[in-house]
């Protein structure tokens, strides 16, 4: 069992982008913070919480540290987008000062909103992160094998062509394929499409 902690670190889901999907509980923590840590993106979300503001980069794990000290004297509160529970930053911390240690306010995920976007069930779906992620592509491809619906979160270098390739060669030119942007944004856009299609995406 973990050292328990003076105060809880909270770990706050700011759902998909948009503040309008934060819920009122999420903020009023956040306004109750005494240190508030989160990627440029977030914080910007809070210009107006006189709270400490520390900026969370790539190199996560020295942060826990600093979080955990704070916590000694001050109330914490971690901003991570969209579902804590949801290939979030929050593991990295439950699992280093333990759950008894923590409170998780859940957020919105991009996944839920891209489901209701395109009017679709997701309880029956299966969940893959390509984010930062160079060699899952064939574990992807084993799951829209075995599943009808696939939810993928991607990133600049495992990219939706560079999928539609790999389903292409795979002999799944059948399925189709949502690309949800920008979601809850003002540049949202979606768009269907078929994966032989997808040769000419842009």
């Amino acid at each position: 069992m973990a050292k328990k902690l003076i105060n809880k670190i909270t770990i706050v889901g700011c759902g998909p982008g948009s503040k309008k999907y934060i819920t009122g509980h999420a903020v009023q923590h956040i306004k109750n913070a005494d240190a508030l840590i989160g990627s440029r993106r977030l914080l910007a979300l809070f210009p107006d919480v006189e709270a400490d503001k520390y900026t969370l980069n790539k190199n996560y794990k020295p942060l826990i540290t600093r979080i955990v000290s704070l916590s000694k004297h001050r109330k914490v509160v971690v901003l991570v987008s969209g579902d804590p529970g949801f290939f979030s930053y929050a593991k990295l911390i439950i699992d280093k000062v333990g759950i008894e240690n923590c409170e998780v306010v859940p957020g919105i995920s991009s996944v839920q909103l891209a489901f209701a976007a395109i009017g679709k069930t997701w309880s029956d779906a299966c969940f893959v992160s390509l984010h930062g992620q160079k060699d899952r592509l064939s574990t992807l491809i084993k799951k829209v094998k075995e599943h009808k619906k696939v939810a993928v979160l991607t990133d600049n270098s495992n990219n939706v062509k560079l999928i539609a390739k790999r389903l292409l060669d795979e002999g799944l030119k059948d399925r189709k394929i949502y690309i949800c942007e920008d979601l809850s944004l003002n540049k949202e856009r979606i768009r269907k499409f078929d994966v032989s299609s997808m040769q000419k995406f842009r």
